[in-house]
């Protein structure tokens, strides 16, 4: 009975010496000085440029697919397969020229 008493009031204080200390340390803490410098990679003008290229690329090949999707229509409804193609070109440019512009407003 008596140990048990003992055990109490030992684990009680390292309990109230822990507190005290986490409760210093934390009170003292400070922010580290990190500084932090971005600088581009070797070749990321010629990516950027790359993409450049492709996006216009693309978009010129989906307003000549419209062209095409236009005279098409004309002669009647358009096929299955350029409706697959003129929504893939157009998601395609989409994606380059969303890439396009996060990569060129990084660099």
């Amino acid at each position: 009975m008596k140990t048990r008493k003992v055990w109490k009031s030992v684990t009680a204080i390292i309990t109230i010496i822990s507190t005290i200390l986490i409760r210093l340390l934390v009170a003292n803490a400070q922010a580290p000085n990190i500084n932090v410098q971005p600088t581009a990679f070797a070749g990321s003008t010629a990516l950027v440029q790359f993409l450049g290229y492709a996006m216009y690329a693309a978009w010129i090949f989906v307003f000549g697919l419209i062209i095409y999707a236009a005279f098409e229509a004309r002669e009647g409804a358009l096929s299955p397969g350029m409706k697959k193609a003129l929504g893939g070109a157009i998601a395609a440019a989409f994606l380059l020229t969303f890439g396009w512009t996060i990569i060129s407003g990084v660099f």
